[in-house]
């Protein structure tokens, strides 16, 4: 992959380098898609908009990106990416969108890295897009105003929520911890049982 951005800034991201890559046509629609540090920890990062996802470039590019992961042995960090409300489309879409979403989705299931989801408060989104399916964990950015009613569903739905943007990095990297401690084999069989569960109701 071909990067042409180096410390592209990015809250609250120390270090980027965005990659491109595309001969296929085109390259996806992300805020961001590349490499980051956190802290001391090294992610692979896409971050989404509402026009992500949309195209097979988008998740030709994300195909690339999870195979980047297991190839340098870091986790992935989906911002603002609603997997579950744009997977849905695999069968109702053209051949090339929906093969893309496929292989995208088995190399999720397969990927032996841990993967965490983060929305933030400028997502639009509504319960039924939040589902961690197709992560390892997932984390809402709350504001106080929103009230703990709301706080108590997010976390019902097995949702992480942290009330403020400046608590995100010690949250993920809590998670990252939490998942890289754990056998691969019991990632994945998590990470499957819980796809077959959600697609069997």
């Amino acid at each position: 992959m071909l990067s042409l951005n180096f410390n592209y800034h990015l809250e609250p991201f120390n270090n980027t380098i965005q990659l491109y890559g595309d001969r296929a046509g085109g390259q996806g629609n992300y805020d961001f898609a590349g490499l980051a540090k956190l802290q001391t920890i090294k992610v692979v990062l896409l971050k989404g908009n509402p026009q992500s996802l949309k195209q097979p470039a988008d998740w030709r590019r994300f195909q690339r990106l999870i195979h980047l992961a297991e190839r340098l042995h870091k986790p992935v960090l989906l911002w603002n990416l609603p997997l579950k409300d744009n997977t849905f489309i695999e069968n109702l879409t053209t051949v090339e969108l929906g093969t893309a979403i496929r292989n995208t989705k088995i190399q999720l299931l397969r990927l032996p890295q841990p993967i965490i989801s983060v929305f933030d408060e400028s997502m639009e989104f509504d319960y039924d897009i939040l589902g961690k399916e197709w992560v390892d964990a997932s984390i809402v950015v709350q504001s106080d105003e929103k009230g703990v009613e709301e706080e108590k569903i997010l976390k019902e739905y097995g949702l992480d929520v942290v009330g403020n943007k400046s608590d995100l990095p010690r949250k993920i990297s809590e998670l990252l911890d939490d998942y890289s401690s754990k056998s691969i084999s019991e990632l994945l069989a998590t990470r499957i049982e819980r796809v077959q569960e959600t697609e069997n109701n």
